[in-house]
């Protein structure tokens, strides 16, 4: 699939916060409460938290749009937030949020993402991109696997007041 990526600046908060609302909820809103749904996707996705995360050095983000120049596809990159120890390495690069439009699915629109990811990642000198993923996920889990992540341990995901495990994916660069 031929697509665009663009490092969006604070002027595509908007876009930003309604994709990444929809595909969240497009990926999740069958295993999860209406109500936890909604708390998950005002506390993650409204443009002035998207503006706030666009603006935030430590944090990348990349859009991925198609030939008619609609969105459907995004990722973050995050550096200085706290790893777990089983990372294995203090100073690895969150990989957060990759997430793409089910239209756009198998048609090579994540890996692209991730390229720019490690890219991105390879020029900040990081040795290891470490990810959280839902367990029950598992055709995310398996693209995962099939670019080098492997599983490492576990962590709890909060979605409103329901708690999900995510287990953590390291990959080394």
């Amino acid at each position: 699939m031929d697509i665009k990526i663009v490092n969006p600046d604070a002027s595509y908060a908007e876009t930003l916060s309604k994709l990444g609302a929809r595909l969240f909820a497009d990926t999740f809103a069958e295993d999860n409460p209406p109500d936890d749904l909604q708390s998950y996707l005002d506390s993650a996705y409204k443009p002035e938290i998207q503006t706030k995360e666009l603006n935030d050095p430590t944090i990348t983000t990349y859009m991925a749009f198609d030939q008619d120049n609609q969105p459907v596809a995004f990722c973050q990159l995050r550096q200085n937030k706290d790893v777990y120890d089983f990372v294995g390495d203090p100073d690895a690069i969150e990989l957060q949020r990759i997430y793409v439009d089910k239209r756009c699915a198998g048609k090579g629109v994540g890996k692209k993402l991730l390229a720019e990811c490690i890219a991105t990642a390879n020029k900040m000198g990081k040795k290891t991109m470490w990810l959280g993923v839902w367990e029950h996920n598992p055709n995310a889990i398996k693209f995962y696997e099939k670019q080098g992540f492997r599983k490492v341990g576990a962590h709890t995901f909060k979605v409103g007041n329901k708690l999900d495990t995510d287990h953590i994916m390291i990959k080394s660069l």
